[in-house]
């Protein structure tokens, strides 16, 4: 059971589509010189994962690598393509990395948050999954999600208008997960990428109010993103009979 909600309905596409991708990226990062180790944060880390979760890796890097692995262009890639990133730092302690990315596999989105560590910050949370290490990194008491929140963060970095649009475009899918999760949070979600509050709406309702902000995304030249979301909403749609 999701912890958003009811359990939500299967998506066997969206679960094949993660594998797939997170299998080829495993396989790269393992064969990657310069990477301690890497596991599973966030839900799929913690083993309550479904077949919407998103992908969060930690990924251990030597610390003279750090800031130069940390960008979209040395991050290893997988199946179908990257269409924006995101600095994300500011998600993570003081002196480590972050980047969020939204690929398209097979013409869906899929959302990555990684997490990129140095060797001399690494342990491994108690509830991540360690997919290798060459190290021997210890274990923490504390979970993923007390960690972020403990100590200071990085600086956020500023982001102009149209990073700031690209992000909400590529949280569209987000949203529509939560419909599909029918979680309370949708509403509020919705408005952070731009849309009305609409607490009491049905989850065709929020469909159509995240159809119509797509439209107004069409002017950022990501057009393979709008049509991934679109994709997606058709996907979450079907869920809902």
């Amino acid at each position: 059971m999701s912890a958003e909600g009811p359990g939500p309905p299967a998506a066997p596409r969206l679960a094949d589509i993660r594998s797939r991708w997170l299998s080829a990226i495993t396989a790269r990062l393992d064969g990657d010189p310069v990477v301690a180790g890497a596991g599973l944060v966030g839900s799929l880390g913690a083993g309550r994962g479904d077949d919407w979760s998103d992908i969060d890796l930690l990924v251990v890097v030597d610390d003279a690598w750090l800031d130069d692995f940390a960008v979209p262009e040395r991050l290893p890639s997988g199946p179908g393509k990257l269409a924006v990133a995101f600095d994300a730092r500011h998600n993570g302690p003081r002196g480590t990395r972050a980047v969020s990315g939204q690929y398209l596999v097979d013409e869906l989105p899929l959302w990555v948050d990684w997490y990129i560590y140095p060797v001399s910050q690494a342990s491994w949370l108690a509830d991540s999954t360690v997919i290798f290490d060459r190290r021997g990194f210890g274990r923490l008491a504390a979970t993923f999600s007390e960690h972020l929140n403990a100590g200071e963060h990085e600086q956020a970095t500023p982001k102009g208008l149209t990073d700031h649009r690209a992000l909400r475009l590529a949280l569209v899918p987000i949203a529509g997960k939560r419909i599909a999760r029918r979680s309370p949070e949708t509403a509020r979600m919705i408005e952070f990428i731009g849309g009305p509050y609409a607490p009491d709406a049905t989850g065709k309702g929020h469909l159509a109010t995240l159809r119509q902000l797509l439209g107004g995304f069409a002017t950022l030249g990501l057009s393979d993103s709008v049509a991934a979301g679109h994709a997606y909403l058709d996907l979450v749609e079907e869920t809902l009979g």
